[in-house]
């Protein structure tokens, strides 16, 4: 089972964003997951990915706005679907009675792994051979992982040079979005927007695939990531692992 190694892409280099657990939970499934930072994200010419699906239970779609934080241009299909379709009180009940079935199994699934709920100070004093101290050896093993992971992207020229030419292409963008700010009705502007929309995402698809080509390449991380498999094997009673209940294990590492 591999560790997913999450990265973003910086001017210079690839970093790890889950440096030992400190922002958010490593995710743990089949693949290497790589994400961009939100400099580097599909911006979107106003309206991108607005909306969304807020609100839920009974407050319907709302939570519109359509600026999908891209510093695009305009607003499209602002103000979502708000208004709702559906009997909030009846929805609520229904979700929450979902939540506490979801909750539980999930607390079956991981079994002796539940013992990650122990304070930050029980983590700190754990005997290495309790169960709170094999947990927080999987931590470890897993933040290693991690760090293994950002040197392979980190030492790989193919992948620095597909994240500098990232780096230019996502200014080139917000330099076209910024002169089309102060000239709103100028269509070449609008024209040059859309191009180099299309320059950075295909420049922010090369980086994140050099990442994963770096990542997959380095026999150290695939030790890291192993490594960090079989501690958390030690740790739990309940083998394999499954993706749902190491997930929520390592939600519960984060704040300890």
């Amino acid at each position: 089972m591999k560790i997913a190694h999450k990265t973003i892409v910086t001017s210079a280099v690839l970093v790890l964003t889950a440096a030992a657990f400190a922002a958010l939970p490593v995710t743990l499934n089949s693949q290497h997951q790589i994400s961009l930072t939100k400099a580097f994200a599909k911006g979107g010419n106003g309206g991108g990915n607005g909306g969304g699906h807020g609100g839920g239970n009974g407050g319907g779609n709302g939570n519109g706005g359509g600026n999908g934080n891209s510093g695009g241009n305009g607003n499209s299909n602002g103000g979502g679907n708000g208004g709702g379709d559906s009997d909030g009180g009846a929805s609520g009940q229904a979700n929450g009675n979902s939540a506490k079935t979801n909750h539980g199994a999930t607390a079956s699934a991981l079994g002796a792994l539940n013992a990650a709920h122990a304070s930050a100070n029980a983590f700190a004093n754990a005997s290495p051979t309790s169960r709170v101290g094999k947990i927080e050896a999987y931590r470890e093993a897993t933040a290693a992982a991690q760090q293994a992971a950002a040197g392979a992207v980190a030492n790989d020229p193919a992948a620095q040079a597909a994240a500098t030419a990232a780096d230019q292409a996502n200014q080139n963008l917000q330099a076209a979005k910024d002169a089309l700010a102060a000239n709103p009705t100028d269509p070449a502007l609008q024209s040059a927007v859309d191009q180099a929309q299309t320059a950075a995402d295909q420049a922010n698809a090369a980086a994140t695939a050099a990442a994963d080509a770096a990542i997959a390449n380095d026999p150290a991380v695939a030790a890291a990531d192993q490594a960090a498999t079989d501690a958390l094997n030690a740790a739990a009673n309940k083998t394999p692992v499954s993706p749902e209940a190491k997930a929520a294990l390592d939600a519960m590492l984060t704040d300890k």
